[in-house]
């Protein structure tokens, strides 16, 4: 076997990218990271495309030992991230030795850790991705999630000559403290396609301060909160097509916000459409985080919209130097 990192523990992780494009009319679910700027800085950190596959860990600890010399990065949560018991700095590029082990703790703030390698996770493409989907089997690894004595194939990089490439470079603050969930987290929405038939409930729901569930899962965070009345009387819907973001709101009255491994379609009133950044934002919030909607206009919606496209295509990195701060 060529390069590799071998899992020696881990609670709960998958290998993701940035979905599986183009097959949603199939009914296959986008899937990819939850978090998807933080999986997009990781890889950039260490020199590869943002798409690239990587690791993600969602709310526990993952060790992980190098079969070979390689450069990682370690985004998302905040947490203590450690190779041989020596703690190094997230956000940055990790030299890790072969035989080296890098272990990164459960989450002190926020709720998904991203694990980048130079070159990339080089697991089998599965129409198009190697995006994890678990509920169907395919993708990642086997498609499962990952497991103490996996041993992960690296695509073939020169890890001196990257490290030499990438070493200094580091992500800019306001990204590294937009992963970190503080208090009542505001999720910026648009007007969904029940908007109108949803009155009084929309008032409610842009009003209100809610809860994330226990019972949340990378389909979808559902909500504990006020119940909204009207969605119980108007019962399942004429099927449409949901996406990422959506916020559905079924006969229980309870709001559910659509994640990476969203559904196609549904029947359910879809109230609102949290943009893209924010559900980014959700993604790092641990059950039991209050969050609240805010809306914004079509015309301004487009333009925090743009600019995030554009940061997950090309992120922001900076040198050390310039960025003279702690990172927590």
């Amino acid at each position: 076997m060529g390069s590799y990192v071998e899992v020696l523990s881990c609670f709960y992780a998958t290998i993701q990218d940035l979905g599986r494009l183009g097959y949603r009319a199939l009914g296959v679910p986008v899937s990819g990271a939850l978090d998807r700027l933080s999986a997009a800085y990781a890889n950039a950190l260490v020199g590869n495309n943002p798409g690239e596959a990587l690791i993600e860990a969602v709310g526990g600890s993952i060790e992980l030992r190098a079969g070979s010399d390689v450069v990682v990065a370690v985004t998302g949560a905040r947490c203590v991230a450690t190779v041989d018991g020596y703690e190094v700095d997230m956000w940055k590029p990790i030299y890790l030795r072969a035989g080296s082990v890098l272990r990164v703790s459960s989450p002190q703030r926020g709720s998904v850790v991203y694990v980048a390698i130079a070159g990339g996770i080089d697991v089998p493409r599965v129409m198009g991705s190697r995006s994890t989907y678990l509920r169907a089997r395919f993708g990642g690894y086997m498609g499962r999630a990952l497991k103490p004595g996996d041993r992960l194939p690296v695509a073939e990089v020169d890890a001196r000559r990257r490290w030499e490439e990438v070493s200094g470079r580091c992500a800019p603050s306001d990204v590294v403290t937009r992963a970190l969930p503080r208090g009542v987290v505001e999720l910026r929405a648009t007007r969904g396609i029940h908007a109108e038939v949803l009155e009084p409930d929309l008032r409610t729901l842009l009003s209100s301060t809610y809860s994330i569930s226990p019972k949340s899962d990378r389909m979808g965070y559902r909500l504990e909160g006020p119940e909204l009345p009207r969605a119980k009387s108007l019962g399942r819907l004429v099927t449409v097509a949901v996406d990422r973001g959506y916020v559905q709101v079924p006969p229980d009255g309870r709001p559910i916000v659509l994640m990476a491994d969203s559904q196609t379609t549904g029947g359910y009133a879809v109230a609102l459409h949290v943009l893209p950044p924010d559900v980014d934002r959700l993604a790092q919030c641990p059950p039991g985080s209050q969050v609240r909607f805010v809306e914004v206009g079509q015309s301004e919606a487009e333009n925090i919209v743009r600019k995030y496209f554009e940061e997950l295509e090309s992120p922001r990195l900076v040198s050390v130097e310039e960025e003279e701060y702690l990172y927590y």
